[in-house]
């Protein structure tokens, strides 16, 4: 893959890519930061990646995590959630397999819009998933005492 043709494109497209140690080009998007991945061994592997979009504060968050990245790719085409326990965050991507450039260029606008969605898909995952506060209700004596009597 030309990296250089890949940065002048994001260039012309509005974005402001950085050529990051190894390889990746960086670049920011709606306030996020985003890269653009190559495989050292497969010309035609290329993917658009949302590193670090959600941290992990627990084992029991890890957990839910992994089953809402499954879900995700259960729905959403082209996406991958990747749980990296070892950091302690999770990353999305959106890989595709491409002869030239131009099919890229072509697709990179909905390969943003792919990321959008899973992320999205994600989140919701998380959120519904998140076990409730432990709020303990504190009764009165007598509302204890009419409840266990049924008065």
């Amino acid at each position: 893959m030309d990296t250089d043709r890949l940065m002048e494109f994001l260039t012309k497209e509005g974005f402001r890519p950085s050529l990051a140690a190894g390889g990746d080009i960086r670049f920011k998007y709606e306030s996020g930061h985003y890269c653009i991945r190559f495989a050292p061994n497969d010309d035609q592997y290329v993917a658009v990646g949302y590193p670090n979009f959600w941290a992990l504060r627990s084992p029991a968050e890890t957990v839910r995590a992994l089953r809402a990245a499954n879900e995700v790719s259960q729905w959403i085409k082209v996406a991958k959630i990747i749980v990296l326990e070892a950091q302690n965050d999770v990353w999305a991507e959106a890989e595709l397999l491409i002869e030239r450039p131009e099919q890229f260029e072509a697709l990179f606008g909905r390969s943003l819009s792919i990321l959008k969605a899973a992320v999205a898909r994600f989140a919701e995952s998380m959120r519904k998933s998140e076990p409730l506060p432990d709020e303990r209700v504190t009764l009165k004596r007598e509302e204890v005492t009419r409840w266990t009597h049924g008065n």
